[in-house]
């Protein structure tokens, strides 16, 4: 068992469908421009900008001979001939500036303009893969029987309500029959995507608030069978320490998002998450570091 949170458990079958069906790179295949698109040479453009360049130089010579004649006949004093020399080649700056992108606009060929336009679209869900997913899944995963009686922990609360901003469909407290065991299993939190992938999402307190008993120690052995029964039907398990979900929820929300994009290809999550850190790893515990723990009332110094 993985000894750092969060740990992150795929289903066989999940593997082999990545395995088969590897996820294309999100920033290189997806948000790619294709600068050699855009910059081809245009000969016709280029044609163009010569004459536009050829027609401001000759005005530029006209002006200056003609105030150069109002100057020596005494037509205007020097100072007013140079104003409106300034004002006049100001003017034709401006207009033969806007002819220049006009030109160049124009003569863009519409293809060149139409792939531009759709290569700076980000893509982000595959339907297609999704689609197989939902195929590949079908049938294979195992369904609630209904809502837990389960107590809910003490930082569920609000780590459903952060959570449920970014994954609108996230449902808390959802019981799975397991015929070995008398009792239902309870899931804390459950993601089921459109594509068909399932994730149980858990949040692992140290120890038992009101009686101090060790919990989710890496040396009980329960979360692994635990792990293995979700695994064995088609659930993804992810867990997560009391003290992340307490102080880095957003974080959370990336790596859930991430394990998204991974497997079904949708970053429509992700993308939303963009800014936001990666979460900070924490060691698994022992009982032995759980009953330390206890004694210490180490929960209140993040619960707080």
């Amino acid at each position: 068992m993985n000894q750092y949170y969060p740990a992150i458990f795929y289903p066989r079958l999940i593997l082999k469908f990545i395995a088969e069906n590897p996820t294309a790179n999100f920033k290189q295949d997806f948000h790619r421009i294709d600068s050699n698109q855009t910059n081809l040479p245009n000969k016709e453009t280029n044609d163009s900008n010569y004459v536009l360049n050829k027609i401001f130089y000759i005005l530029i010579y006209i002006n200056l001979f003609i105030s150069i004649c109002f100057y020596f006949f005494g037509l205007y004093p020097f100072w007013l001939i140079v104003a409106v020399w300034a004002s006049i080649n100001l003017g034709c700056s401006c207009f033969i500036s806007n002819l220049h992108k006009q030109s160049s606009k124009k003569n863009i060929p519409s293809s060149i303009q139409l792939k531009t336009k759709k290569e700076n679209k980000v893509v982000m869900r595959l339907p297609k893969r999704e689609a197989k997913l939902n195929l590949w899944l079908n049938g294979k995963v195992l369904q609630p029987v209904g809502e837990s009686d389960a107590q809910n922990g003490v930082s569920e609360k609000t780590f459903y309500q952060i959570t449920k901003r970014i994954f609108p469909n996230i449902v808390q407290g959802v019981a799975f029959h397991n015929p070995k065991f008398p009792h239902p299993y309870s899931a804390d939190f459950l993601i089921v995507h459109t594509s068909g992938l399932s994730i149980d999402i858990e949040i692992d307190e140290p120890y038992v608030g009101n009686t101090k008993a060790p919990h989710h120690c890496i040396d009980q052995g329960k979360d692994k069978i635990r792990n293995q029964f979700f695994n064995n039907n088609n659930w993804v398990v992810i867990r997560f320490s009391e003290k992340q979900a307490v102080k880095y929820p957003y974080s959370c929300c990336k790596l859930i998002a991430q394990v998204i994009a991974r497997v079904s290809g949708d970053f429509t999550f992700l993308s939303q998450l963009n800014n936001v850190p990666s979460l900070p790893p924490e060691p698994m515990w022992t009982i032995k570091q759980a009953k330390k723990w206890a004694k210490d009332n180490y929960r209140k110094t993040y619960l707080q």
